[in-house]
């Protein structure tokens, strides 16, 4: 996502979460922080059908929005776009990625369990509408990074 893409990330914020959008400045500021945060839009025949986003400061990523428009729903566009936000995670290190989901939404709660995520709290009320928010992570398994020296113990180092 680029400053360019904020206007219609937001409109379709507005379309697709009436109650819950985000203002238009949320968006700028979760940009202007890049050391922190990562976002992404999905686009089709030059429109943007898409956008997540991705807050990490280790060892905890969290998705701080996904969505995609109806018409586009079941086409594989969410899966991509959690795709990236997971491997954005790992490749900041992150241990686990945490996420809010409405109660209400049995689609995007399927989709999270596919890829692993776990129910582990319920915020009561989260939404202003009342509904309540699904916690769920997922536990990332953590490697050495390829510039860092694989310090594990190998059988032929052992005395």
């Amino acid at each position: 996502m680029t400053a360019a893409d904020i206007p219609a990330v937001h409109e379709l914020e507005c379309r697709l979460f009436p109650v819950d959008a985000w203002p238009l400045q949320m968006f700028v500021a979760e940009l202007a922080q890049a050391e922190t945060r990562h976002y992404v839009v999905a686009e089709r025949s030059g429109q943007i059908v898409g956008y997540a986003g991705l807050m990490c400061i280790r060892p905890i990523a969290d998705v701080q929005t996904i969505a995609v428009v109806p018409e586009e729903e079941g086409r594989g566009i969410g899966s991509a776009m959690l795709t990236e936000l997971i491997r954005e995670s790992r490749l900041r290190r992150a241990e686990d990625v945490l996420l809010e989901v409405r109660a209400d939404n049995p689609r995007a709660q399927q989709l999270y369990r596919r890829y692993g995520f776990e129910q582990i709290h319920v915020r009561r009320r989260y939404y202003r509408d009342g509904v309540d928010a699904l916690i769920m992570r997922l536990r990332l398994e953590t490697e050495p990074a390829a510039s860092e020296p694989d310090t594990t113990p190998r059988e032929a180092d052992r005395p």
